[in-house]
């Protein structure tokens, strides 16, 4: 058994895809710390706010990448302009997040009229915005450790500032639900100051206030396609919550939050297994085919088992949370968990197309699969969240067939 476990360790994309799901998990473990400290601290509705503010930091951290974490991934381990990549991408993307972050604060008052609070303090504001900044370079050095294959940093990290963060809301509890969202923020914050220490000294990085032209022109249409679609891919988790609370009422909200919480972390084995994947096939393009099927047999160990124990184990997940949940949320979340299947085949497609630089498949299938689920959710409501659960699978596992079309087609839509 021991030489077993050697084998796998020493099989790098199996040692990333562990790292990355280890990662996620620890990540979620302290975050439910977090918030069960938080609502000892602090009302609902501050809690309320709270979440909303973090919800909008991070939906701004993740569109300021503008498809340079896919970049990175796909081109800096072999190029021989390491700290221009890198300086350029990391300037560009907090550039981004500034203005993205000083747009929210302008508009917030039409945006979300419960926030326009941090408007209103100079001090709250400008914290919010350098928050956004910091928070969308930390993810982005997740891609850098990715690119490396060497993921395990990113485990460390992100299991230091996640044990920090929750024990910061005892530092600013006198600030209410902005405390909270600062809470959050600074654990974030201090994720990026440990990410860029650990690339300065692992892997011999230089900061420079740099923007080299030749490389935006070298990756500028990868970039740009990856950012289309990685937006159409946030869609349907970005409208899905407000079409429930808008048609089935703020209830079936809280249900949908929760189970996908829990659906998320199921979803966790295929999206990390991609992700090395993407690494892998990135490092040496010859091993796509040997990795792909190692990718494969790795999901489906795993998630095989995962799901049934989610589908038995489910009803006694949900009544942790309350009674109401495993009622009327058990039906939702068995749906969820059969999902992982599609969900697996979609994230495989994803990268297949990131690594082959088939933009044109890439953004097809993304808007195929954000399109399906929002189409098909709207016309499945009236059977309430396991319409919304209905839509997601056949979503999935329609964007799993149009994948198919475009991978038996390798030519079509190659345009980058």
């Amino acid at each position: 058994m021991q030489e077993v476990f050697r084998k796998l360790y020493n099989d790098s994309l199996f040692r990333n895809s562990f790292y990355l799901m280890f990662a996620t998990g620890v990540m979620a473990g302290f975050g439910f710390f977090f918030w069960l400290i938080s609502a000892h601290l602090v009302s609902p509705e501050d809690i309320g706010i709270a979440t909303s503010l973090i919800s909008v930091l991070s939906i701004i951290s993740i569109f300021s990448l503008i498809g340079f974490d896919s970049a990175l991934v796909r081109f800096l381990a072999h190029s021989t302009q390491r700290n221009d990549k890198l300086n350029t991408g990391i300037i560009l993307v907090g550039g981004v997040a500034l203005m993205l972050g000083g747009i929210f604060i302008l508009f917030v008052r039409e945006i979300s009229p419960q926030l326009s609070f941090i408007r209103e303090n100079i001090f709250m504001s400008t914290g919010f915005i350098l928050f956004c900044a910091m928070s969308a370079i930390n993810i982005l050095t997740d891609a850098v450790f990715l690119a490396y294959r060497q993921t395990k940093f990113s485990l460390i990290i992100n299991a230091i500032f996640s044990f920090i963060k929750m024990l910061l809301p005892l530092a600013f509890v006198s600030w209410g639900a902005y405390g909270i969202f600062t809470a959050a923020a600074v654990g974030q914050s201090i994720g990026f100051v440990l990410s860029i220490a650990v690339i300065m000294w692992k892997f011999d990085y230089r900061p420079a206030f740099v923007i080299n032209l030749d490389i935006i022109n070298e990756v500028w249409k990868y970039c740009a396609g990856n950012y289309v679609a990685g937006a159409l891919n946030l869609l349907p988790v970005t409208l899905l919550p407000l079409i429930i609370t808008n048609h089935l009422g703020l209830k079936e909200a809280a249900y949908f939050y929760i189970v996908m919480m829990i659906g998320n972390l199921l979803y966790t084995i295929p999206h990390a297994t991609t992700r090395s994947l993407f690494a892998e096939g990135s490092y040496d393009t010859q091993t796509i085919g040997v990795n792909m099927k190692k990718s494969f047999k790795i999901i489906s160990t795993l998630l095989v088992p995962a799901t049934l124990i989610l589908l038995v184990s489910g009803k006694y997940v949900l009544e942790f949370f309350g009674k109401s949940y495993s009622t009327d949320g058990i039906l939702f979340l068995y749906i969820i968990a059969i999902s992982g299947i599609a969900v697996s085949g979609y994230s495989l497609f994803n990268s297949l197309f990131r690594l082959r630089k088939n933009l044109r498949a890439l953004i097809i299938i993304n808007i195929f699969y954000a399109g399906s689920i929002i189409f098909l959710s709207y016309a499945l409501l009236s059977l309430g969240l396991v319409g919304i659960g209905i839509a997601w699978l056949a979503g999935n596992a329609l964007t799993c067939a149009v994948g198919y079309f475009f991978l038996k087609r390798p030519t079509v839509g190659l345009v980058y």
